[in-house]
């Protein structure tokens, strides 16, 4: 849950009114419903790192709650440590793990997607860009544009979010693979890939079927099994 209470000034700097969330351990500039003033605040080094935040068509997203690990952290772990061998073995381009914030400015979108994954050829043509951070040229703060393809992982706190909000402004972005997975049901994982076609999100494959990714150039399969502990391990497999 988010608490916050309006501040009269954010910082002595910055000299703006803002609010105060969880007793004043982050502050919040009230310039964040622009979106050029979020990605400002984005990338000045003020967030807190357990602050996860968005922007999305004029609404600001601010989760706080500590992810939950059987349903979504291992999920996560899995899908970035067996994408992330994949692209970088093939050499298909760069993977990005959670936390990098993502902006396309048509979209009006600034997020951190769960993963997300650049090909060299999005980078050689411009369709995505590494914004420097700021005093570090050797260094980079945001990616800018479309990503070949996205991952969201669903947790209780970012439903809507993951299945709506973002649903839409990946689409607007142009981006072409959206991969959603939802592990919560005790049966059951819900994986998709969704690929963009005509300007529309359409499933891959059946729900029940391995979902084909066109920008990987093969199938996955999600799956879990009990450790010895009783929890959960997740395995994502490929077939050519």
């Amino acid at each position: 849950m988010l608490n916050a209470r309006y501040a009269p000034w954010c910082y002595p700097d910055w000299m703006e009114p803002c609010l105060s969330i969880d007793g004043g351990r982050a502050r919040v500039p009230v310039s964040v419903f622009d979106h050029a003033g979020f990605r400002a605040w984005a990338t000045s080094g003020a967030v807190p790192e357990w602050l996860r935040i968005a922007f999305v068509g004029g609404e600001v997203l601010i989760e706080m709650s500590p992810e939950a690990i059987e349903t979504h952290n291992k999920a996560k772990r899995k899908i970035t440590e067996t994408l992330g061998r994949l692209i970088d073995d093939e050499d298909l381009g760069e993977a990005y793990a959670d936390g990098v914030l993502l902006t396309n400015e048509d979209a009006q979108l600034s997020t951190e997607p769960d993963f997300a994954f650049v090909s060299w050829a999005s980078f050689q043509t411009g369709r995505v860009r590494l914004v420097e951070k700021a005093n570090r040229a050797d260094d980079h703060v945001e990616l800018e544009g479309a990503p070949d393809l996205v991952v969201e992982v669903v947790s209780d706190s970012s439903m809507r979010k993951d299945t709506e909000l973002l649903l839409d402004a990946y689409r607007r972005a142009g981006i072409p693979e959206y991969w959603l997975v939802d592990a919560r049901d005790r049966d059951e994982i819900r994986f998709q890939i969704l690929t963009l076609e005509n300007g529309a999100y359409r499933a891959s494959s059946p729900p029940d079927q391995p979902q084909h990714s066109a920008v990987l150039g093969r199938s996955f399969s999600l799956s879990r099994t009990r450790n010895r502990e009783g929890r959960w391990r997740y395995e994502l497999r490929a077939a050519g």
